[in-house]
């Protein structure tokens, strides 16, 4: 059996479930507890990337109130930790409820 460098099964994979166009915004699933915080991040963390979406499941009802407020500024975060323009918008939802 031959041997198949990792890279080339990885670029393979990225291309058939088209991941390859927007690779760069699934960093934020590592990032995200430094761009938005411990104490943010120990009640949230992202779900799914749709587009330029970013769902982000949340632990409790007071914090998703919260959490809409904060928005603006998270995005502003994530701007300056990643590539602006990655995400366009995020979506907050209640764990086990998306």
């Amino acid at each position: 059996m031959p041997f198949t460098p990792l890279k080339k099964i990885l670029e393979s994979v990225m291309r058939e479930k088209d991941f390859a166009e927007n690779i760069e915004a699934y960093a934020i699933f590592g990032q995200w507890g430094h761009i938005v915080g411990q104490k943010v991040a120990a009640h949230t963390q992202p779900a799914r990337i749709s587009g330029s979406v970013l769902y982000v499941e949340v632990d409790d009802h007071l914090w998703l109130a919260q959490l809409k407020y904060m928005k603006g500024d998270i995005l502003k975060r994530i701007e300056r930790a990643m590539k602006p323009g990655l995400f366009t918008d995020l979506k907050f939802f209640l764990k086990g409820l998306h």
